[in-house]
């Protein structure tokens, strides 16, 4: 080890930030989603598009960056993803077309699709011998803060400086994590050293096993839920009345309950176990709850903030779930598994849901759909534990 003991937090803090930037720069689109429309002359579907585009690479960038990252270590791999991340957020500022601003959001996909796997990957190589699920639930409270800030705040800063100025923000952000991440990481000695690792992807893959796979499906109908939400409930509040910064704090509720909870729910789960469990809990929950939201518009405000209890289950159980299912020198790969499956989920979800918006003039059927996604997020969990019995394996 190359550091002492307290540096852990220090990683931690950094592996958190990175993911933070992801949230910052991710959710810049939604809050200022009516505006874009209106000036750019887009359509819903389009729209949900760009948030579709920067989720795409994540499906073929995350087993190779997971791969990348355990042979060369999360130093080298992590700074060229942030700087990518950057140069997409570059071209996403500078762009005034539809065209330019899909290859920018792009681009700063292809970063954020190796930052989300090389930033748990850290927190797992310091934390795996103790307090992982604790630290996984103080590591998720970064993608809420995030997007609780974003959708807060983004549309005031639109309706002020144009909707590009919070694509400048997020660059601004983006840059702070990159000398950040130069100036603090330090590699532990393990990180970046397959020892007997299985020769090729195949043999990898093959190693990993089917258990990954469940818990990554999971954790993409779970996000292709939420993030449709997020993109789109901003402008369904306005579209009930409420102006647009009123609208981005109200779609933000469901992140404060995974920002004030996960890091519990972690401690929980370090205590009893039961990932499995909390995971299919969560889904259904938020399932039920999307149903309701659009049926019972007056109660969106309490529903939101319920949805935000299950909400907080699910993060931590499913980053700290690679630690119990898989070896060390394979623990990059099963986070690429688990962004690969995610990369689908978030890409076809917003388009899919802005489509039936456009098609049938109301936000009724998005919701459906948004729970629709979130309840099949409970399958793969019956399946995996199904599974853990027949081998007797362990996802604690």
């Amino acid at each position: 080890m190359n550091a002492g003991n307290g540096y852990r937090w220090t990683i931690l803090g950094l592996a958190w930030f990175c993911v933070f930037t992801f949230a910052i720069i991710y959710q810049s689109i939604p809050p200022i989603l009516g505006i874009m429309i209106d000036i750019l002359r887009i359509t819903h579907s389009q729209a949900g598009g760009l948030m579709s585009l920067f989720a795409l690479p994540a499906i073929l960038l995350s087993i190779p960056g997971g791969l990348l990252a355990d042979r060369y270590g999360t130093r080298v791999v992590g700074s060229a993803s942030l700087l990518v991340l950057a140069l997409g957020t570059v071209i996403t500022a500078l762009g005034d077309s539809y065209l330019i601003l899909g290859l920018g959001r792009l681009v700063a996909g292809m970063g954020t699709a190796v930052v989300v796997i090389v930033a748990p990957k850290i927190v797992t190589t310091w934390f795996r011998e103790n307090e992982i699920g604790s630290s996984m639930g103080i590591f998720n409270t970064a993608m809420p803060l995030g997007t609780i800030i974003s959708l807060s705040f983004m549309g005031m800063v639109g309706l002020q400086f144009s909707w590009k100025g919070p694509i400048w923000i997020g660059l601004a952000v983006s840059m702070l994590a990159l000398s950040l991440y130069l100036l603090l990481h330090r590699t532990r000695s393990s990180d970046g050293q397959i020892k007997a690792a299985p020769s090729g992807l195949v043999a990898s893959l093959r190693e990993a096993g089917t258990g990954i796979w469940w818990v990554g499906l999971s954790w993409a109908f779970f996000n292709a839920a939420l993030i449709s939400f997020f993109t789109y409930a901003p402008d369904y509040f306005v579209t009930r009345g409420k102006d647009i910064s009123q609208a981005g704090l109200q779609a933000s509720y469901p992140m404060w309950g995974g920002l004030i909870l996960s890091p519990f729910t972690g401690i929980v789960i370090d205590r009893i176990g039961g990932k499995w469990l909390f995971i299919t809990i969560g889904c259904a929950g938020i399932a039920a709850l999307l149903y309701l939201i659009s049926w019972f518009p007056g109660q969106a405000t309490l529903i939101s903030i319920l949805i935000g209890v299950f909400v907080a289950m699910v993060p931590p159980a499913v980053f700290s779930s690679p630690a119990d299912l898989l070896p060390e020198r394979l623990v990059g790969l099963g986070f690429g598994i688990i962004g690969t499956v995610f990369g689908i989920g978030v890409f076809l979800s917003p388009y899919a849901v802005g489509f039936l918006r456009d098609v049938t003039g109301t936000y009724l059927w998005s919701f459906t759909a948004m729970a629709i996604f979130a309840i099949l997020g409970v399958i793969p969990m019956l399946l995996l534990k199904r599974q853990l019995g027949k081998t007797k394996g362990s996802l604690k």
